[in-house]
């Protein structure tokens, strides 16, 4: 079987500077993608910032002769999600699909969940992808065209110990991922939600050697 092409496709993918993130942007680049890759650079919970791990991936996908552009907004803001849009749009005129990767981890027990910490994965994870979601679906919507690939968790779907945020978060994107797949079905835009299980610099605490 032939692998699909993404050439003249302009990819979105958020957190892309590490782990999932970049083997995606790195993939849909080999494919012919436009790729482009945004990441805060900030450290697994969510604390501080810095564009190398953005930069590193498209110096990587360019010396593979692909072609890509670095973002480091957040996507935890309405502005940062607009942002991420407006780099797709100012650099190659067009969005065909994005992948909702952006995450951090703050992990807790649920009788020690701290407000700060349950918001701050609410907005990276939920919020963060309706904040893309929104701007990129609208532009979508004049095209006639567009794919969505929101990435939940076995930790939505089945829960997790010390996972109450980051579990509830990764539900919220089944149920949004659902209404993107119902409202976008008549302008030909697609979504659907996965559900991975990896071994990555976020997850290298809950896995053993």
């Amino acid at each position: 079987m032939a692998e699909v092409s993404f050439e003249n496709r302009t990819v979105i993918v958020t957190g892309a500077g590490n782990g999932l993130g970049k083997a995606y942007a790195m993939e849909f680049a080999k494919r012919g993608a436009n790729v482009v890759v945004n990441d805060i650079g900030g450290s697994v919970d969510g604390a501080g910032s810095e564009n190398a791990p953005a930069d590193i991936v498209v110096e990587e996908i360019k010396s593979n002769g692909g072609t890509a552009v670095a973002n480091y907004d957040s996507v935890a803001t309405k502005e940062g999600g607009q942002s991420i849009i407006d780099t797709a749009l100012n650099e190659f005129g067009s969005i065909h699909s994005v992948v909702n990767n952006a995450g951090i981890l703050r992990d807790k027990s649920f009788a020690k969940m701290e407000e700060e910490d349950f918001n701050a994965i609410i907005d990276v994870h939920l919020k963060g992808t309706f904040f893309v979601c929104q701007p990129a679906f609208i532009q979508m919507k004049e095209q006639g065209f567009g794919r969505f690939v929101n990435v939940s968790s076995p930790s939505g779907l089945f829960g997790n110990f010390g996972q109450l945020n980051y579990g509830a978060a990764k539900m919220g994107i089944v149920g949004l991922t659902n209404v993107l797949a119902i409202e976008g079905m008549k302008y030909n835009i697609k979504a659907n939600a996965i559900a991975p299980n990896a071994a990555t610099r976020m997850t290298e605490t809950l896995f053993g050697e």
